[in-house]
């Protein structure tokens, strides 16, 4: 009787510490990434997708994690051909950025009272930093202008500069991402630019 309890309570140990590696790796992983204590001024952004489309008068296609990814994707290379032209595709110049994907509600933070949307669209919040040679208002006009271009863009857009780290804290909350296996599978890592984490 004694062992049996000893190996329920021993896989529990063994249960509990294995969490908690999951958990501290998780911490790691997440202070690693989303690092911006090196960074400049950034901006906060939130993109909004949409529902479904109907491509070249085909049937409807619902949109999916990948379709998000891809038009994110599409996004900030528009974004960084239309900030750096040729220094983008002939040296790789990018703007640093953190993008996490989204479904459900938007809160109050992420919109203005009027662009509320309680329909469970798929969005995405990023920390875009500022290029030395823009100022918030220009890049703005150049994310809506390029997220305009993207075929899954919506057109509920929200731009403000001035973000810090409770911005980052926000994109990593754990609401919202109920349908994602896991932390790693909301960040959108092939778009993901933050060359100190890389170092």
């Amino acid at each position: 009787m004694r062992s049996a309890s000893r190996l329920v309570d021993s896989a529990k140990y063994t249960e509990y510490y294995l969490m908690e590696v999951r958990a501290d790796h998780f911490e790691s992983i997440k202070s690693l990434l989303f690092n911006t204590s090196s960074w400049g001024p950034f901006c906060d952004v939130t993109l909004t997708l949409r529902q479904a489309r109907q491509p070249d008068g085909g049937g409807w296609v619902r949109i999916d994690d990948y379709q998000c990814r891809q038009a994110f994707r599409h996004f900030i290379n528009l974004l960084n051909r239309a900030v750096y032209g040729a220094a983008f595709r002939r040296h790789g110049k990018r703007l640093r950025v953190l993008p996490v994907l989204e479904k459900g509600e938007m809160s109050a933070r992420a919109l203005r009272s009027w662009e509320h949307d309680s329909c469970g669209r798929c969005h995405i919040h990023c920390a875009i930093e500022l290029p030395a040679h823009f100022d918030a208002i220009a890049l703005e006009n150049l994310i809506r202008d390029c997220w305009a271009k993207v075929g899954w863009g919506y057109g509920q857009i929200l731009v403000r500069d001035g973000a810090d780290t409770g911005w980052i804290d926000y994109m990593l909350k754990g609401t919202q991402k109920s349908h994602f296996d896991g932390f790693v599978d909301c960040v959108i890592i092939d778009s993901l630019h933050n060359p100190i984490a890389d170092a």
